[in-house]
């Protein structure tokens, strides 16, 4: 049994073109929906301050509104019970980053408030962010 015919040799191409569409069509796809990702987040408006860019790897973002109310990762929590929370996120996460998201229109007390319990908590390391100039 011949099974291979030598006179008729095929050359086998693969198209790479639909794969490069595909490829860049998801690429599309994950630009558009990371600008979405904050979009349900506290409307806050930070202060502008100049400085350095530091790479946070672990880090708990605490959102100050304006008027007052406090978000933990995007948990809203009472100021009764974020002594208990931030102590839960110590034992979790002992050398996390605290960002604190203030909006510049909120009380001074309230942002002390906040950095007095997360001292208290145990955070070492905390960084409030601010809009760059």
């Amino acid at each position: 049994m011949k099974f291979r015919d030598d006179k008729k040799t095929r050359s086998v191409d693969i198209n790479l073109t639909p794969l490069i569409d595909v490829v860049f069509l998801l690429l599309i796809f994950f630009m558009v929906s990371t600008t979405f990702i904050y979009t349900d987040a506290l409307k806050v408006n930070l202060p502008k301050a100049k400085g350095e860019n530091v790479e946070i790897k672990k880090n708990i973002n605490i959102v100050i509104s304006q008027n007052g109310s406090i978000n933990i990762n995007g948990n809203r929590v009472s100021k009764a019970g974020l002594s208990r929370k931030l102590n839960e996120l110590h034992k979790a996460m002992p050398d996390a980053t605290v960002i604190l998201q203030a909006d510049k229109n909120s009380a001074h007390g309230d942002v002390v408030f906040v950095m007095d319990y997360c001292k208290r908590a145990g955070f070492e390391k905390l960084a409030i962010a601010t809009e760059e100039e």
